[in-house]
């Protein structure tokens, strides 16, 4: 089967992974795979197509095989090979790796990949070792399948909110690293939003413990639904939340966004037949203008936030 990756996506909680299937990542380019996968392996195919961020893939998703298709990467699998070599985590891992040439595959051997084949995609060579080596990490996974479930749950537990399941702060700071990058190489920008909850400590005092807990949780669900995939909601700590806005136009479609959070967080929330109600004070920076790193944005955004908190309840300011 397959199944397409977004890289974004925020998971609610771990999900039971299939004891029988192992899950083979397909680094490639292409729109169709050149490896040969129709034989029978009990494999999850997820194809991805950026070197550099297959670290984070693999911090959350059990991983069992990686089949590279050098043809689309060149230079770039020297460094993804490298890292692999210095992080125990992708070291075991096992590697295929299929080129056109031997030229290209030479300068790889130094890498402590499993197996390689070079030639011709329709060869009945290629499928054989293809499906020799998916047999090994299928054997492999078996395994090392306690190990890595436990290894996908510590960084879980380092990297997402336990109650909301959204990023946290640390993931939130990755992850804005990785727009400043992305934004760099494509000249585009972004925004960074920080908010704070007004009437949210109300709320804890005059209901019962589980209240706020349940508010966090539904406030997480509202911020979800009003961006994109694309996008990143985390939760800071607290009441306090952030929002990486990427690839935005201008201000004005900001300014619409900000303000369908402020509406959405503003409408009442029904708790054991009780209405709660909050808001939200929203501080936004926007890279490259106010910033062009996470603490200079994050500051920036912070100050605007309580700005926005000095105008009144359900208010956003800018930096």
């Amino acid at each position: 089967m397959m199944s397409s990756l977004y890289p974004n996506a925020i998971p609610l909680q771990l999900q039971p992974e299939n004891d029988s299937c192992i899950n083979v990542v397909i680094l490639t380019k292409a729109s169709e795979s050149c490896f040969p996968l129709n034989f029978h392996v009990a494999s999850e195919l997820i194809y991805h197509s950026d070197l550099s961020t297959f670290s984070h893939l693999a911090r959350f998703k059990k991983i069992d095989a990686v089949c590279l298709d050098l043809d689309f990467f060149k230079d770039e699998a020297s460094l993804f090979l490298l890292q692999r070599i210095n992080n125990p985590t992708l070291l075991s891992i096992p590697v295929f790796i299929r080129a056109s040439s031997n030229k290209d595959i030479e300068k790889l051997i130094q890498y402590s990949i499993d197996d390689f084949y070079v030639g011709d995609t329709e060869s009945p060579i290629l499928a054989f070792r293809l499906h020799k080596f998916l047999k090994h990490a299928e054997s492999l996974a078996h395994e090392n399948k306690n190990q890595k479930n436990t290894s996908v749950e510590l960084a879980f537990m380092a990297y997402y909110d336990p109650l909301t399941g959204l990023p946290n702060r640390q993931l939130f700071k990755e992850r804005t690293q990785e727009s400043i990058n992305s934004s760099i190489q494509n000249q585009f920008s972004f925004a960074l939003m920080f908010m704070d909850l007004d009437g949210f400590k109300a709320v804890n005092d005059t209901n019962d413990h589980k209240a706020g807990d349940w508010l966090l949780c539904q406030v997480a669900l509202r911020l979800r639904n009003c961006v994109k995939k694309t996008d990143t909601v985390a939760r800071l700590g607290g009441d306090e939340f952030g929002i990486i806005l990427n690839d935005v136009e201008n201000k004005t479609d900001i300014e619409s966004i900000a303000h369908r959070l402020s509406y959405r967080l503003g409408t009442p929330y029904s708790y054991k037949g009780r209405h709660l109600r909050i808001h939200a004070s929203i501080g936004i920076s926007l890279f490259p203008e106010h910033g062009k790193s996470y603490d200079t944005l994050i500051v920036r955004a912070d100050r605007a936030m309580y700005s926005a908190k000095k105008k009144g309840k359900g208010q956003f300011c800018f930096s």
